[in-house]
C-alpha cells in the first residue's frame, strides 16, 4: 500500500536500505515517489498522485522544519485564513503545508481537531527530532520498529523487514490471536519487535521513542434527546461529511453492496452530482448483493458497474493479497485489488465506502444479552466466546502438542489485555468500543490496504463530527438498527424502500418484519442443506445471497478443492511445524461431506501457509 517510509538513525542513513524499503511497497508502476535524505534522516512518500500531488517534503520559511504527509484532511479553510493573516505564506495551499504552518504556529496540539484520514511526519532540525502523527481512527496504518538504535517505519511490515540486520522472529501471541479470533488483537504483528502505531498517536523520536494518545472513543449518551432530534442532526452532519469530501476536482466512485452502509453514502451525495458518480458492486452477477446494488444505483441516479467475482479470482490473487497485507488478513478478500483495479480503469480516482456504519450507528454487535450484561461479570465471557474462529478445544487439536503447550494461554491473556483497556460504564458502549478498537481497526488495516494498492479511498462514515454525534446516542437506540433505519428513511425515503440483503425486507418496514425476514432467510438456508443431505448431493440449491460463497465453493468447485488440499496437505507445507495434518484433513473431509461448515477455518489455515512461504521460506 502506498504511504510514508522512513529511517532515522544516530549513524548515517543507509540510502541503499531506504531504496529497498521504497521498492518493497511500490506495487504498481503508476506510483510516484518523493524522497529526501540527509545524514540522520531518510524518508519517502510512495503515492498515487491523487491527494496532495505536489512534491514533498515541504519546508517552512527558515528551513527549520519539513513535512511529509500521506492522506487527506478536510474543512480547515478558516484556520488557513487565520494563518495567512498572521503572515504565513502558502505556496501550495494544500494539506501538508497547512499542517506544517499550524505546527509552527501552535505546536502539536493543532492535530486534535484534524478531520480526515492521514499520516504525517514532521522533522524538526533545530531539536533533531521526528514527530509521526496519524488520524483518530488509524485509517492509514503505519508500522514501526527500533533496531540497532534506529527507527524504521512504513505502511507495510515488509518495509521494515528490508533491514537485513532485523531478526525475523515470529510472534507466538499474534499467531494464537489469528486462529482464536480471526484477527490479531492490539498493536501486534506476526513479527516480534514490529507493531502498528495506535490510532490518534503523537509519536516522537529523538533517540528515544514516546507515544501519546490525543483522542479516544468516549461515549456520552444523551438520554434527553428524542430519536427524531438525533436523526435530524445525523442527516445534516452526514450530508456535510460527504459534501466536503467531494469538493476536489476528482472522479468519485462508491462501493455499493446490498446492505445499508454504502446505500447511506449514495443517499447523502448531492442529487446534482450523482450522475457523475460510478456506483459499483461485485460478486456473481446473479447474487442478491449485485441485484440490490443495481436497484439502488438506478433509484439514486448514479452510473453503475457490476464486476464479477469468481472462485478462481480469489485463489488466483490469494498470494498477492497475503503479500500486500503481510499475512494479517485472510485470502477470502483477495478479490479486492482486481475489483478496484477494474474501477480505476473506469477513470475513478477515489472510492467511498460505508465502512463500519453498521457497527457505529447500527449496533450490529449489540443484543439484549449484552445490554443486560455486567461489565465486571459476564460481559467478558460473552465477548470472548462471541469472537472465536477456533475454540480453545479446537486449537488444542489444530496445533501440534509442543506448540500448543507454548501458546494455549495466549488467547485469553491477549483478549483480557485489550478488554481491560476499555473505560465505559454501559455494557453496550463497552462492547462497541472493544470491537471498534480491535475488529474494526484490523479490518481497516486489511481491507483498505488492499484497496489503496490500486486506488484512493475516503470514509465519510468516519467523519469526526458524525462519530462525535453517534457517541451521544444511547446504545438502546442503536441496537438492531433502530435509529439507523430512521436515519436512512430521512436521508432518502426512495432508497429505504429497496430491500436489505440480510432480511430481503425494506428498511422502512416495521422492525418485526425485519426479524421475520432474518428468520426466513436462515430457514431457507437450513432447508437447502437438508435437501442436499437427504438427496446425497444429487440436489444442490445454491446460495445466491452474498458476493462470495466459500461454503459451497469448497464443496462444489474442483479448482478450490484442489487448491486447498495441495496447499495444506502437501508434505512440504511449512505450516506442518505448527499444525496437526490429520486434524486439517478431518476439517476438509467434514466440510466436503456437508457435516460442518469449516470454510473460514480452512481459508485461515491456507492464509497462514502462504504467509510462511512468502515471509519465512528462506529462513
Amino acid at each position: 500500500m502506498p504511504g510514508l517510509v522512513g529511517i532515522v538513525s544516530e549513524k548515517a542513513v543507509d540510502e541503499q536500505l531506504l531504496n529497498r524499503v521504497i521498492d518493497s511497497i511500490k506495487h504498481e508502476d503508476f506510483y510516484r515517489i518523493d524522497k529526501y535524505i540527509n545524514l540522520h534522516f531518510g524518508i519517502a512518500r510512495v503515492h498515487s498522485g491523487i491527494f496532495n500531488p505536489e512534491p514533498q517534503p515541504i519546508f517552512n520559511e527558515d528551513k527549520s522544519l519539513c513535512i511529509f504527509m500521506d492522506g487527506k484532511i478536510y474543512d480547515y479553510e478558516e484556520e488557513m485564513d487565520r494563518l495567512k493573516e498572521k503572515g504565513y505564506k502558502f505556496s501550495f495551499k494544500n494539506d501538508p503545508e497547512f499542517c506544517l504552518y499550524s505546527y509552527e504556529d501552535r505546536g502539536i496540539d493543532f492535530i486534535k481537531n484534524l478531520n480526515g484520514s492521514f499520516v504525517f511526519v514532521i522533522y524538526d532540525f533545530k531539536e533533531n527530532k521526528i514527530i509521526i502523527v496519524n488520524d483518530r481512527y488509524g485509517l492509514r496504518p503505519i508500522y514501526y520498529a527500533i533496531n540497532n538504535k534506529k527507527l524504521l517505519f512504513g505502511p507495510e511490515v515488509k518495509a521494515i523487514l528490508q533491514d537485513k540486520s532485523f531478526k525475523k522472529e515470529l510472534n507466538d501471541e499474534a499467531i494464537a490471536d489469528f486462529f482464536a479470533f480471526g484477527e490479531i488483537l492490539g498493536n501486534k504483528t506476526f513479527f516480534k519487535g514490529i507493531e502498528v502505531l495506535p490510532p490518534a498517536s503523537i509519536t516522537v523520536w529523538n533517540g528515544k521513542l514516546s507515544i501519546e494518545q490525543y483522542w479516544d472513543f468516549n461515549y456520552e449518551p444523551d438520554y434527553s434527546k428524542s430519536e427524531d432530534e438525533f436523526v435530524d442532526e445525523l442527516v445534516k452532519i452526514f450530508k456535510k461529511a460527504v459534501e466536503i469530501r467531494m469538493k476536489d476536482n476528482l472522479r468519485y466512485g462508491v462501493s455499493l453492496s446490498g446492505g445499508l452502509d454504502s446505500r447511506c453514502v449514495v443517499g447523502a451525495i448531492d442529487k446534482n452530482k450523482r450522475k457523475d458518480v460510478l456506483a459499483f458492486s461485485f460478486g456473481p452477477l446473479d447474487c442478491d448483493e449485485v441485484k440490490i446494488a443495481k436497484k439502488v444505483a438506478k433509484k439514486a441516479g448514479t452510473k453503475f458497474k457490476a464486476i464479477e467475482i469468481t472462485p478462481e479470482m480469489i485463489i488466483n490473487n490469494a498470494e498477492r493479497e497475503i503479500f500486500y497485507s503481510d499475512g494479517m488478513n485472510y485470502i477470502g478478500i483477495s478479490y479486492i485489488p482486481p475489483v478496484h483495479k477494474a474501477v480505476r480503469d473506469k477513470n475513478i480516482d477515489i472510492v467511498f465506502d460505508g465502512f463500519a456504519l453498521d457497527l457505529t450507528l447500527g449496533g450490529s454487535y449489540l443484543n439484549q444479552k449484552i445490554l443486560n450484561a455486567k461489565i465486571n461479570d459476564n460481559l467478558f465471557e460473552i465477548l470472548y466466546n462471541k469472537t472465536r474462529l477456533f475454540s480453545d478445544s479446537e486449537l488444542s487439536k489444530l496445533f501440534i502438542d509442543k506448540y500448543y503447550s507454548k501458546i494455549k494461554n495466549c488467547p485469553i491473556i491477549s483478549f483480557k489485555k485489550e478488554f481491560n483497556k476499555i473505560n465505559e460504564k454501559h455494557p453496550g458502549n463497552y462492547c462497541d468500543k472493544f470491537y471498534l478498537q480491535n475488529h474494526v481497526r484490523r479490518w481497516t488495516i486489511g481491507g483498505h490496504i488492499l484497496m489503496r494498492t490500486v486506488i484512493e479511498n475516503s470514509v465519510p462514515t468516519y467523519d469526526n463530527n458524525f462519530i462525535g454525534l453517534i457517541m451521544k446516542i444511547p446504545p438502546e437506540l442503536r441496537q438492531a438498527h433502530k435509529i439507523y433505519r430512521k436515519f436512512l428513511k430521512k436521508l432518502s425515503l426512495k432508497l429505504a424502500k429497496i430491500p436489505y440483503n440480510e432480511t430481503m425486507v425494506k428498511p422502512d418496514a416495521p422492525l418485526l418484519c425485519w426479524r421475520v425476514g432474518m428468520y426466513y432467510q436462515s430457514g431457507k438456508e437450513l432447508l437447502k442443506k437438508l435437501i442436499r443431505r437427504l438427496s446425497k448431493d444429487k440436489i444442490i440449491l445454491l446460495n445466491k445471497r452474498s458476493y462470495v460463497n466459500f461454503n459451497e465453493w469448497l464443496r462444489t468447485n474442483e479448482n478450490w478443492k484442489r487448491f486447498f488440499k495441495e496447499l495444506l496437505l502437501n508434505e512440504k507445507a511449512i505450516s506442518r511445524r505448527y499444525f496437526n495434518q490429520e486434524y486439517i484433513k478431518t476439517l476438509i473431509q467434514q466440510h466436503e461431506a456437508g457435516k460442518a461448515n469449516n470454510s473460514m477455518k480452512i481459508l485461515y489455515l491456507a492464509s497462514f501457509e502462504l504467509f510462511l512461504r512468502l515471509f519465512l521460506a528462506t529462513q
